[in-house]
């Protein structure tokens, strides 16, 4: 136990240290993941030499005239940088030619990536040396692919559709209602049209955080984002998992089903936490850092379900949302352009006088939530600007010796409570 617990913050914006400074008479839990070491470059190689269910890239790939690598944005940790090298290695040894490589970003309905957030994404040669283009779900220029058995329509990203060798690079993290990301989930939602969108939102069920589809290796069942793939031509998968530092501890590349599954499997593994029942009964205070999903402001809830797992104690998430942006053009009904004029004709309204509110109500810390996008999604939650000022106020509040629990990294955890059978 400590009472200065450092957490890490602001991933893409930094990935700075964040100090908790707790009053010396509280007693302090930090709980974090099971966690993985970092793979050395050996070690990516050697996943990328023997993928899960296919052959390698390089003699997929033989004969190919273009390739198209969907790669995700800034709102998932992937450090996509790292990964691109190894797959371009293998795209050169099949012949592909380097003028026929095009990075399309799978944004889904998020917001387009400037120039700087590419070459965070995927370095700055590479964004130099390549053709990169954002997907726009509106865009009048998708491609048609039918229904799909359950009804779903399939439109999706024309320079993707077009290529001749298809690959998704992305990375594997715990998802409020698909499972797990990664996958087939660049190619839904990440580069599908309104229409595909919406009825991927509306109708197929969820499967709730951290379930894997099928509970098992091989593909026993298939889902809407899969049976897309299928359709579109979906050739291989370059998913990593993550620790708790960023860094990647897990390679998994291959079929976009077997090699995922396999990469779902590692990452409830090294995301799994488990919460002794005190913590659960006995806590006056749970924080959880939002880490590594803490980029935009539309990733919070990825790490609300944790609070289900506490009774009766104050809550407090840090959520810096460093990009500031909650745009979603699914849900706001809107193009990005159309959402920036209104935002710049709205006069923003001023943050309220911060006060505790009760246990169990959210209270959370963010630098760059905006007041109003952050009152209109969480109406029944309050918004601080000051960390410090926030411990300050819960100290009046809670006992001196106060019991608290930290979940460091908890957008990516996977909690188990101690007496879960």
């Amino acid at each position: 136990m400590e009472n200065a617990p450092k957490v890490r913050s602001r991933a893409w914006y930094g990935d700075e240290e964040l100090t908790l400074n707790f009053p010396t008479g509280w007693e302090v839990d930090v709980l974090g993941p099971k966690d993985a070491p970092e793979l050395s470059d050996a070690q990516i190689e050697k996943a990328f030499a023997e993928p899960i269910g296919t052959q390698r890239i390089a003699e997929l790939a033989k004969g190919k005239k273009s390739a198209a690598i969907i790669f995700d944005d800034l709102s998932r940790p992937t450090p996509a940088w790292r990964i691109i090298p190894f797959l371009l290695r293998e795209l050169a040894a099949a012949g592909v030619p380097k003028s026929e490589i095009r990075f399309v970003a799978g944004v889904g309905a998020h917001r387009p990536l400037r120039d700087e957030d590419i070459k965070k994404k995927l370095g700055a040669d590479i964004a130099a040396e390549y053709e990169v283009t954002n997907h726009n779900f509106m865009s009048g220029d998708l491609r048609a692919f039918g229904n799909l058995d359950n009804g779903m329509p399939v439109y999706l990203n024309r320079v993707v559709a077009d290529a001749d060798f298809k690959i998704c690079l992305g990375g594997i993290y715990p998802h409020s209602s698909v499972g797990f990301s990664g996958g087939a989930k660049l190619i839904v939602p990440g580069i599908s049209g309104f229409t595909t969108m919406f009825y991927f939102h509306t109708f197929p069920p969820g499967r709730g955080p951290a379930i894997i589809e099928g509970q098992s290796d091989e593909p026993d069942r298939r889902d809407c984002t899969e049976l897309a793939a299928e359709v579109l031509g979906l050739d291989v998968i370059a998913n990593v998992v993550l620790n708790s530092r960023r860094e990647i501890c897990g390679m998994f590349v291959g079929d976009f089903i077997q090699a995922h599954r396999k990469g779902a499997h590692f990452a409830m593994d090294t995301y799994s936490t488990e919460i002794p029942e005190t913590n659960q009964t006995e806590s006056d205070l749970v924080l959880i850092n939002c880490y590594p999903l803490d980029a935009d402001a539309i990733q919070l809830d990825k790490a609300l379900a944790a609070l289900t797992y506490f009774e009766n104690a104050y809550t407090v998430a840090l959520y810096p949302a460093s990009d500031s942006s909650c745009y979603h053009g699914l849900f706001d009904r809107i193009d990005y352009a159309r959402y920036l004029k209104q935002r710049a004709e709205q006069v923003p309204p001023e943050l309220p006088t911060p006060k505790v509110g009760r246990r169990g109500q959210l209270h959370v810390w963010s630098e760059y939530f905006l007041v109003d996008d952050f009152y209109k999604e969480y109406p029944a939650s309050i918004l601080f600007r000051n960390l410090e000022q926030l411990i300050q106020l819960l100290v009046e509040k809670l006992p001196a010796r106060a019991k608290v629990t930290v979940l460091p990294v908890a957008g990516i955890q996977v909690l188990i409570p101690a007496n879960a059978e």
